[in-house]
């Protein structure tokens, strides 16, 4: 019987060495368990999907906390993607204030050589800040005024328009942040003049009323 004890125990220990060894915890982010791989000093990046979201070297999918980026089809899409490639890609990033969202997706605060790299993307306008409770909220804020007040990526006149590129395509097509419902609103609306064209959300401009309708918008009620 001892002979017997003391065989599984060392199965055991010899079982819970080789997961160690193989660098598999459960990491509890938010509500949601995570299986994270352990490596020191950081996560080795592998792939970048888009301006927000990368894979580190256990196919696990990271996106940046506190920003959402353009989709690589829009506005900027690219721009950001490219830009979060070079600076993170084959790179080793310290993650922090781990959280996961109501879709179960993995979000944290990402450095990389002591950069945050959150802050550059939000910074150089190449994602919008969103509304966040994290430690660097205020930085994040000052992030973003500043890309707006310079008018980068994401703000600059080819991705955040009141005007039209072209005078005969003036209807602004828009889409609810809330609802993501599509509307459009043409010249001598209410309101107007205060609707911006955002083409790194993936709204546009429409020469007329059909050409709104046949891409799924709807008359705004500013307009009677």
């Amino acid at each position: 019987m001892a002979k017997q004890a003391s065989k599984n125990k060392n199965i055991f220990v010899r079982h819970k060495l080789a997961v160690v060894a193989a660098g598999t915890i459960l990491l509890v982010a938010g509500s949601v368990g995570v299986a994270k791989r352990v490596v020191s000093p950081g996560e080795k990046v592998v792939s970048v999907i888009d301006g927000d979201s990368f894979k580190i070297a256990n196919d696990q999918t990271i996106r940046l906390l506190s920003l959402n980026a353009p989709e690589i089809q829009y506005c900027a899409g690219d721009v950001a993607k490219k830009a979060l490639d070079k600076k993170i890609l084959n790179k080793k990033v310290i993650l922090k204030e781990l959280k996961t969202d109501r879709f179960g997706r993995v979000m944290a605060m990402v450095y990389v050589n002591g950069i945050n790299v959150n802050e550059f993307m939000i910074k150089n306008g190449l994602g919008i800040h969103l509304w966040d409770t994290s430690a660097q909220k205020g930085i994040f804020e000052k992030a973003n005024d500043f890309a707006r007040e310079h008018r980068l990526g994401i703000f600059s006149p080819e991705c955040y328009q009141t005007e039209p590129p072209k005078k005969e395509c003036s209807i602004k097509g828009s889409i609810v942040l809330a609802t993501k419902a599509k509307e459009y609103t043409m010249p001598g609306c209410d309101h107007y003049s205060n609707v911006v064209v955002e083409k790194y959300r993936g709204e546009d401009w429409f020469c007329t009323e059909k050409e709104a309708k046949e891409t799924g918008y709807v008359k705004s009620k500013n307009c009677k």
